[in-house]
């Protein structure tokens, strides 16, 4: 007899996240120009124009099936150079974060980070050969991380990093011992990665039986999730204080109107709390503080210009353990 209750079970793929920004993957040196298009799906990216086999789409795999991959990523192509895109403010006023370029039999790295270094918010996730021998100019680097990885079936492997992490909440992981998918473990003696370390790189082992990145600093030897921290603070603030002036008829210039100001710094600094950003007190609160000047304490000059410079915070960051030595005992 058949059952009056059926169960049917259909196994999905999670959907991706969201995160602080969407990743770019730019073909450069391409045939034809190709505009900034956002894309949620490898079939998706065939549409856009990038078939299997071109290194667009390849990049785009390795992001896609990553383990908490964004929900969506943007392509876009140039006959040009990658910085000369990069030095259209129309190109970089669109909605993304995380640059990877591919395209070409080499890519101009030193140009690119020059350009991305004076770009607010941004970042540059570039492939390497373990084995390049080039020697890029890192000091003071903050917006370019270096992923020395040889892989023959991908060109561009950091897009495994950027595919693992881009869905994440800035501030909610650290950079190092991120598991990746797709892309093979390097076969590199302490030496060597050490070495990698010490030019502005990071590399792909296998720890615990896990591929994973070996550390997380940018270029420039800052951790980049301290760089996501920044930013995430910054793009919030910025985003929230021109909606309380937006939505609000008047902000008045008084103590009523500084309060107001005051309570979105607050929940913007309590937001980034929550995600790991800020560190705990003593006594387990949030590590931040907002101070406000009163009306009465601020130049007659600024109120008359309508400037009101008296908001600032500070917080401590949370950070995160890399290395922990253990100490044991044996007692016979």
């Amino acid at each position: 007899m058949a059952l009056d209750i059926t169960v049917k079970i259909d196994v999905v793929k999670a959907a991706g996240k969201v995160g602080m920004g969407i990743p770019l993957i730019l073909a450069q040196n391409a045939d034809a120009n190709a505009e900034f298009e956002e894309v949620t799906s490898l079939p998706e990216v065939v549409s856009a124009g990038y078939a299997e086999g071109t290194d667009t789409y390849a990049a785009a795999k390795l992001i896609f099936m990553q383990n908490d991959c964004p929900a969506k990523i943007a392509v876009a192509a140039t006959t040009g150079t990658a910085a000369e895109w990069l030095a259209d403010e129309g190109n970089v006023s669109e909605d993304w974060r995380q640059l990877i370029v591919v395209g070409g039999e080499s890519v101009a790295h030193n140009d690119i980070m020059a350009v991305i270094e004076t770009l607010r918010g941004k970042m540059y996730f570039a492939s390497l050969p373990v084995d390049d021998a080039t020697e890029l100019k890192v000091d003071g680097l903050e917006r370019t991380v270096l992923f020395y990885c040889t892989d023959a079936d991908y060109s561009c492997p950091a897009a495994a990093l950027v595919g693992a992490t881009a869905g994440y909440e800035a501030g909610s992981f650290t950079y190092k011992n991120i598991i990746l998918k797709g892309i093979a473990a390097q076969k590199l003696s302490d030496g060597e990665i050490t070495a990698i370390h010490k030019k502005g790189g990071i590399t792909v082992v296998k720890k615990a039986g896990d591929i994973v990145t070996s550390e997380g600093k940018t270029a420039g030897g800052e951790y980049i999730d301290i760089i996501d921290s920044k930013d995430y603070v910054i793009q919030n603030i910025e985003y929230a204080g021109q909606k309380l002036l937006n939505e609000n008829k008047k902000v008045r210039y008084d103590n009523r109107g500084i309060a107001m100001l005051k309570a979105v710094v607050k929940t913007c600094l309590q937001n980034a709390y929550t995600n790991g950003i800020i560190a705990d007190n003593e006594d387990g609160t949030p590590a931040y503080d907002v101070v406000t000047l009163t009306r009465d304490q601020v130049s007659a000059d600024d109120r008359r210009d309508r400037i009101y410079n008296g908001c600032s915070f500070s917080f401590a960051l949370a950070g995160a353990i890399h290395e922990a030595p253990i100490n044991g005992q044996i007692l016979i």
